[in-house]
């Protein structure tokens, strides 16, 4: 019977099967063969013994949140508490790109911000490079309705950091979530961690993934790898030199299109700074 997993925890999966809903684990035989099983993934699950036979080839896979076969990821960060980050953000965006999944931003707690100048310039820089971005406010209902559009009928995992309101734009979404919501702690500058485990949770033909937040996002990459998936420049990457990194190269295609105004200056100064960060990929296995 094929099925998919939904939900799991301590090695017990929830499967969804057009048989209704059923909890087993997987066959010792098929972990030795393939590993770890994801949310997300398509099984063949004999439910007369309970256990998972076989897992269907993975259409994409994410190692953090440990997830498959999502449609787009939807970046989530707050306005304030914690603040918002263009570098998490483009931490974020780069990640996706290097596994060939669309994203979406969506800034959260809207109704705190005081200065709707800030507002106006997270959306043009990000706008400009191709990124739909969302403003909403959990209490009040603000933006809610556009955002609710992108979930229909795909499979979207939700990423950001924890304390950014995941859970409380889930329950506001939807009330039969019933999602836990965290704390900011004004000390720590972050959130604390209310998602546990990763979970689908069915909506309009599709699923949303709520995923446990984090408060960083450590990347496996190098420069080449930035240059190459840093968003938006995919469209003007075409330097003289193939191995270039955009910083500082001369015949650079991605600079001059900064020059030009195409590609935003804030965006420009947050891949110099998260390059500067980073190794070059000569440099993996020096100590």
């Amino acid at each position: 019977m094929r099925g998919q997993i939904i939900g799991s925890s301590c090695g017990v999966f929830k499967i969804l099967t057009d048989n209704g809903t059923f909890e087993g684990k997987a066959r010792g035989t098929l972990k030795a063969k393939i590993g770890r099983l994801y949310v997300g993934d398509f099984v063949e699950f004999n439910e007369v013994d309970s256990v998972i036979e076989s897992v269907e080839e993975r259409k994409s896979f994410l190692k953090r949140p440990p997830i498959s076969n999502i449609d787009q990821i939807v970046v989530i960060l707050s306005y304030i508490k914690p603040e918002f980050s263009y570098e998490l953000v483009f931490k974020y965006l780069t990640y996706a790109n290097m596994n060939g999944i669309k994203a979406s931003l969506v800034v959260t707690k809207v109704d705190l911000c005081e200065n709707k100048a800030d507002l106006d310039e997270i959306e043009d820089t990000f706008e400009r490079l191709g990124i739909k971005t969302y403003f909403v406010c959990n209490k009040t209902g603000e933006g809610l309705k556009e955002v609710k559009e992108i979930f229909k009928g795909k499979i979207t995992c939700l990423m950001g950091q924890s304390g950014v309101g995941k859970s409380s734009l889930l329950n506001a979404i939807n009330d039969n979530y019933k999602r836990n919501i965290g704390e900011y702690s004004k000390a720590l500058g972050r959130g604390k961690h209310e998602t546990k485990e990763v979970i689908l949770l069915p909506f309009e033909g599709g699923y949303i993934a709520d995923t446990p937040g984090f408060s960083s996002l450590e990347l496996d990459l190098y420069k080449e790898d930035l240059a190459q998936y840093f968003p938006g420049f995919d469209e003007y990457n075409k330097c003289f030199f193939s191995n270039c990194l955009h910083v500082s190269e001369k015949k650079c295609a991605i600079k001059d299109k900064v020059d030009a105004g195409l590609i935003p200056k804030k965006a420009y100064e947050t891949y110099l700074f998260l390059s500067n960060n980073l190794l070059p990929r000569n440099q993996r296995f020096s100590k």
